[in-house]
């Protein structure tokens, strides 16, 4: 009976430590803010920045999918295919 106590101990100490461990890692300070979205006129403009975004956003719907840059990004690959590149500009533009 002692030695299954021992054992327990020694296995809630070592637990312990492994929570310690992870305490001192640096965290994110509270007060950053994200960046700031582009803007479905900024990605339009910006075609590298569009597909990469986009790219990212498709890879993780789930986690990145309901962000302000994807759904910028989806809006603008959406204006694209039905307005082009020039015409969905000037739209946004006026």
């Amino acid at each position: 009976m002692k030695r299954s106590l021992v054992i327990f101990g020694s296995l809630v100490l070592l637990a312990a430590c492994g929570d310690k461990a992870k305490d001192k890692s640096p965290s994110r300070p509270t007060s950053a803010q994200p960046p700031k979205a582009r803007t479905v006129l900024e990605f339009l403009e910006n075609p590298e920045a569009l597909d990469e975004a986009w790219a990212k956003c498709r890879n993780d719907p789930g986690g990145l999918g309901a962000t302000g840059e994807c759904v910028n990004a989806g809006y603008a690959k959406e204006r694209l295919m039905m307005l082009g590149r020039e015409r969905a500009i000037q739209s946004l533009k006026r």
